[in-house]
């Protein structure tokens, strides 16, 4: 069991679930930065020491391998930073990978091309020295998978593996996701507006309640570890 809590607006369930042998994410990245910055300034090794060493350090870069030189370069040059700080602090990391969509119509973009564009990423990544000890990726087809598996067993066999993020796709897109996400290097999901975002809206709104927020919630995380467990059915038994 774990979680991936807010460095802010969750702070007191990042407290309540430190402590109890549960895996818990915390942010690094400044939110919506690009290139990356660092949530509470440059110093990210100083912050990272008044961090629990069982906390995992999480870091979502919006990086493609055909950014422009000065800006991949930027963006490599913090990573590296975050990477040496978290092995000073005996922190694990997990990276999340987001290309942005190059400038081209959607439809001209397939699921192959990225696909292709994040495993260029992280065959980057490791190039320039980085071993996170797990990554966080958007749903890849089976073929996607397979060479990620061929990637980390090639440059970092000790890598953990990798959890699937949301990008606040439908349920029903997700469950998708997951099954083609079969391969062992695939260890669980970590989901956050797929399952709050709609409710949250109907809430905000007036429309709902408190505790009709609550149970859609339950009720889409229920939907979505139901999923999950439909897609390997022989480790769930």
């Amino acid at each position: 069991m774990g979680a991936c809590v807010d460095e802010w607006y969750g702070e007191d369930a990042k407290k309540n679930a430190t402590g109890r042998g549960w895996w818990v994410g915390r942010p690094a990245e400044l939110p919506g930065s690009r290139p990356l910055r660092f949530d509470g300034g440059p110093d990210v090794g100083t912050r990272l020491a008044s961090w629990p060493r069982e906390q995992v350090v999480k870091c979502l870069v919006h990086y493609h391998p055909d950014d422009a030189v000065e800006l991949r370069l930027e963006q490599e040059a913090r990573l590296q930073e975050l990477w040496v700080a978290t092995r000073e602090t005996g922190h694990e990391l997990l990276l999340e990978v987001i290309p942005p969509r190059v400038p081209a119509p959607f439809a001209a973009i397939t699921s192959a091309d990225t696909d292709a564009a994040v495993l260029r990423a992280i065959q980057r990544l490791y190039t320039i020295g980085l071993k996170p000890e797990w990554w966080k990726l958007a749903p890849m087809r089976p073929a996607g998978w397979e060479e990620l598996a061929a990637l980390v067993a090639a440059r970092d066999p000790q890598c953990r593996g990798a959890v699937i993020l949301g990008l606040n796709q439908p349920l029903e897109e997700l469950a998708r996701g997951f099954a083609a996400a079969t391969h062992p290097i695939v260890k669980g999901f970590m989901v956050g507006r797929t399952l709050w975002a709609e409710p949250a809206a109907g809430w905000l709104r007036g429309a709902i309640d408190d505790a009709a927020l609550v149970a859609a919630v339950a009720a889409n995380f229920t939907a979505l570890v139901d999923a999950w467990r439909a897609s390997r059915p022989e480790r769930s038994a």
